[in-house]
């Protein structure tokens, strides 16, 4: 059943709520990022060592996975522009703690609690654009979204530093409370749940395909390995890459978090591009296994070799290779929602997607701990970036052999093809 073109709808509001998608995880990412980039004034402050700084980068996550699981599957029949106003909310009030200067439990308590909130992030905010794009035509609002934490690190890395370094790091929280209300406003006012958001055909003509078969489909499967092996990537540096361009190469602790910058930078001129070229070539009938899987894995492989290279190299060297290993992890990101996106039909995406974030970012609990038990010995960042390099080529050799969406749609049960419809 095609969309009436009546109610197809103008592209001008399908970028709005884009643009405010993007926004939404900027703020998203200069969240994760205040920490690592405060590094050392809240260890001084707060009297923290190094395992005790790591159990804080990891304490996060302890609720990341748990509530995208809960909240993806409560929210996967209700209106998902509702759910991004509550999270963003919930993100402001955990900066109040910190800006409000307590301790050392309030560090740890916000942080899960603000991992709790950011943990259905991803995953609504991609829905909700969706909702908004049929599904030829996605990859690159969906480019454009995901340098969405890309650029909350390059814009946010330089003018947290500054904060910091110039008000302190309690002003910085303050700053990050007072962003997240404004984007709930300016939400309510102009966002809406998309015409894309529902299949075309009523419930009533297929069995829904239950959860389990996609969750045991070699897409989904490959896309979380090789998601977790990213994230174990982008986790270590959000909480290690200011300090080790600051201690291992030297660097002033301003200048080291605006270079930290600089991967995203990388990872968001490769989204956009990598989107642009990604929807021509869908446009022009190549599968998805070509266009999304295996440039996805090309990158993570390229990452995991400049991961295990840049600590044995001199400075120079070492941050461009810095920039590839820590930026393309980032860039990999939209291929897996595309490919997820082109397997899974809409009133399963969100909780689809939801669950498979939650697995795959559960490696923000271990990368950090893991980091941290290599720091108490000598060599301990090339260790540590060593084994992050290992993991990364791994994970991209797993999804070159699992992920096939063209393959998995056939296999499975009581499925066909159903368009999405605007209505």
């Amino acid at each position: 059943m095609a969309p009436s073109e009546a109610l197809v709808p103008r592209p001008g509001r399908a970028w709005t709520v884009t643009a405010l998608v993007l926004l939404f995880l900027l703020i998203n990412y200069a969240d994760k990022t205040v920490v690592g980039l405060a590094a050392e004034p809240i260890m001084k402050d707060l009297g923290l060592g190094e395992e005790q700084y790591a159990f804080v980068q990891s304490s996060f996550y302890f609720l990341f996975s748990v509530s995208g699981i809960v909240v993806g599957f409560a929210a996967a029949k209700r209106r998902t522009t509702r759910v991004m106003v509550v999270l963003a909310l919930v993100w402001g009030l955990t900066a109040l703690p910190m800006a409000a200067g307590l301790g050392f439990g309030a560090l740890v308590a916000s942080r899960i609690a603000l991992g709790a909130a950011e943990g259905p992030a991803v995953p609504a905010a991609t829905h909700t654009v969706y909702g908004w794009f049929p599904t030829r035509d996605r990859a690159l609002p969906n480019a454009l979204v995901h340098i969405g934490p890309t650029l909350g690190v390059v814009a946010s890395a330089p003018l947290l530093s500054w904060i910091i370094a110039d008000f302190g790091y309690r002003t910085a929280f303050g700053v990050l409370f007072a962003l997240s209300v404004l984007w709930a406003a300016a939400w309510l006012l102009f966002a809406n749940d998309g015409p894309y958001a529902k299949s075309a055909a009523p419930s009533v003509s297929r069995k829904p395909v239950p959860y389990r078969v996609f969750f045991r489909s070699g897409t989904v499967f490959g896309a979380v390995l090789a998601g977790f092996v990213a994230f174990w990537a982008t986790t270590t540096a959000l909480g290690f890459l200011p300090r080790y361009l600051a201690s291992g190469l030297g660097i002033g602790h301003q200048q080291a978090g605006t270079l930290s910058a600089l991967p995203s930078l990388f990872a968001t001129v490769v989204i956009v591009v990598m989107g642009a070229v990604a929807t021509r070539r869908r446009r022009r009938g190549v599968s998805s296994r070509r266009a999304y899987c295996l440039p996805g894995m090309a990158l993570l492989a390229v990452s995991g070799a400049a991961m295990i290279l840049f600590p044995h190299t001199e400075k120079v060297t070492a941050i461009v290779l810095i920039t590839i290993a820590f930026g393309l992890p980032s860039a990999f990101y939209p291929m897996v929602w595309l490919l997820i996106g082109e397997l899974v039909p809409p009133e399963r995406r969100l909780a689809v997607t939801a669950a498979t974030t939650a697995v795959a970012t559960s490696a923000g609990v271990f990368a950090p701990l893991v980091m941290g038990g290599f720091l108490t010995a000598e060599n301990g960042y090339a260790a540590g970036f060593g084994v992050c390099g290992a993991l990364l080529l791994a994970g991209a050799a797993v999804g070159a052999a699992l992920i096939n969406p063209e393959r998995d749609r056939r296999r499975l049960p009581a499925f066909a093809p159903v368009p999405e419809s605007v209505a």
